[in-house]
C-alpha cells in the first residue's frame, strides 16, 4: 500500500496543456476516482502516476519519496488497461505468470502466487484455457490478475469497464469493489461513468479540461456540488437548473419563489450577474409533508420513464420573465431555450403518475442549490 502525493503537477503537449496544476493526495489503501467529461485529461493523469507520460512540471511522490523521474517498471505500480492487454497465444495461467516471468522469480513462487490470483478473483477452472475461450468479463478478470500477482504498492485502473455490456459492467463493479476492499491497495480509478464513480470510490476527483474542480466522497460531490458543471455532471438523471433571480428577500424562480434560511440570505443578495438554482429529481416530491414552507407548483407530465422501484417523470417550465437573462453558454449544461426549460422528478411509482397528467410536485427550500451563472461557483457551499 502506498500514499500517492501530486504536487503541481502539469502535462504540455506542442499547443495543448491537458493537465493543469492539479494537488491532490491519495491515502494510503484508499479507492481514489478520476471522473470527467473525454478529453478532461484523467487518463494523462494517471499515465503521469505510473511513468508512461512524463511530467511537464511538479512533482508525484509515493510514500514520500519522488517517483517521476523513475521508469515505470521501478515504481512498483500495477496498471490494467480498457482493452484488457492479454497475449492470445497463452494460457490464462501463462498471461497471469508473464510480468513474474519477467522478473526471473522461482517456478513455486510464480504458481503460489498465480493460484492465490486465481482463487481470488475464481479463475481457477479457466487456468488452462486460452482467451478466446472466455467471456469479456473473464478476460478483464485475467487482466486484473496479472496485476495482482505483481503485489504492487498501487493498482491503476484505466475505463476497465467501458468494453463490457451493461449486465457484465455491474457484476464486474461489484467484483473489484469487493477485491479492492480484500486486498486493501491503493487504487486509483478512471472513468468517465459517474455511476462507476459514485458507487465504486471512497473519494472521487473531478475533472473537466485539465483542471480540477472538485475533490469530496460520494455523498459530498452529489449534496455540496462545488460548481455547476459538477453539480451537472454527478448525479443519474442530473440535476435540474433553473434561472433565478433575488427579489424582496426571496429567490425567485420560473415555478415561484422560495424563502432561503437566514445565514443564506446575504450571500445570495451580494451576488453580482444572474444566477442559476439547481435542484436533484429525488428533491421533488408529491406531498408536502406537512411542510408549509415548501414550494408548490403544478405541471403536466411530458414523458414518464417507469424503472420498478423509480419513477422518472419528465415536464417542461415556462421560462416567461427569466428568458432575458444572459445565461453561460461554455459550462456544457443545457440551461433551456430561453423559452422553457425541461425538468424531471423522481417520485414514488405508487403515484401512478401516466403520461398527460397534471399533477402538483412540493420542493423543500433548503435543497435548493444557488450558482453565480458566470463564474459557476455555488454560493452556498462554504455555508
Amino acid at each position: 500500500m502506498a500514499e500517492i502525493e501530486l504536487r503541481g503537477v502539469s502535462k504540455r503537449f506542442p499547443g495543448i496543456t491537458a493537465v493543469k496544476r492539479v494537488d491532490f493526495t491519495i491515502h494510503d489503501g484508499e479507492f481514489f476516482i478520476l471522473v470527467g467529461p473525454s478529453g478532461c485529461g484523467k487518463s494523462t493523469l494517471l499515465n503521469m502516476i505510473v511513468g508512461l507520460e512524463d511530467v511537464s512540471e511538479g512533482e508525484i511522490r509515493v510514500d514520500g519519496e519522488r517517483v517521476d523521474d523513475l521508469d515505470p517498471k521501478d515504481r512498483n505500480m500495477a496498471m490494467v488497461f480498457q482493452s484488457y492487454a492479454i497475449y492470445p497465444h497463452m494460457t490464462v495461467r501463462e498471461n497471469m505468470a508473464f510480468p513474474l516471468s519477467l522478473a526471473r522469480m522461482s517456478k513455486q513462487e510464480i504458481e503460489r502466487r498465480v493460484s492465490q490470483a486465481a482463487e481470488i478473483l475464481q479463475l481457477q477452472e479457466f487456468l488452462d484455457r486460452k482467451p478466446r475461450a472466455l467471456s469479456g468479463g473473464q478476460r478483464q478478470r485475467v487482466a486484473m490478475g496479472r496485476a495482482i500477482v505483481r503485489e504492487p504498492n498501487v493498482f491503476l485502473l484505466d475505463e476497465p469497464l467501458s468494453n463490457l455490456d451493461a449486465k457484465l459492467r455491474v457484476q464486474m463493479r461489484t467484483e473489484i469493489a469487493r477485491l479492492q476492499r480484500q486486498l486493501g491497495t491503493t487504487t486509483v480509478y478512471v472513468t468517465h461513468d459517474q455511476t462507476e464513480a459514485m458507487t465504486l470510490g471512497d473519494r472521487i476527483a473531478v475533472l473537466r479540461a485539465g483542471e480540477m474542480l472538485q475533490i469530496g466522497t460520494p455523498r459530498e460531490l452529489y449534496e455540496r456540488p462545488g460548481s455547476l458543471f459538477v453539480a451537472g455532471f454527478i448525479g443519474s438523471p442530473a440535476m435540474n437548473f433553473l434561472p433565478a433571480r433575488w427579489s424582496e428577500e426571496r429567490l425567485e424562480l420560473p415555478i415561484g419563489s422560495i424563502a432561503l434560511p437566514e445565514q443564506l440570505r446575504a450571500r445570495v443578495a451580494d451576488a453580482e450577474g444572474p444566477l442559476i438554482a439547481g435542484f436533484r429529481p429525488d428533491h421533488l416530491s408529491v406531498s408536502s409533508d406537512g411542510d408549509s414552507e415548501r414550494l408548490q407548483f403544478e405541471v403536466e407530465a411530458d414523458v414518464v420513464e417507469w424503472l420498478g422501484a423509480d419513477l422518472f417523470v419528465y415536464f417542461d417550465v415556462e421560462l416567461e420573465g427569466f428568458d432575458n437573462l444572459a445565461l453561460p453558454e461554455d459550462l456544457e449544461l443545457e440551461i433551456g431555450n430561453r423559452e422553457r426549460q425541461s425538468l424531471v422528478a423522481r417520485i414514488d411509482p405508487a403515484a401512478g403518475v401516466q403520461e398527460g397528467n397534471r399533477l402538483k410536485l412540493y420542493l423543500a427550500p433548503d435543497r435548493v442549490q444557488v450558482f453565480e451563472a458566470d463564474s459557476g461557483a455555488n454560493l452556498l457551499l462554504d455555508v
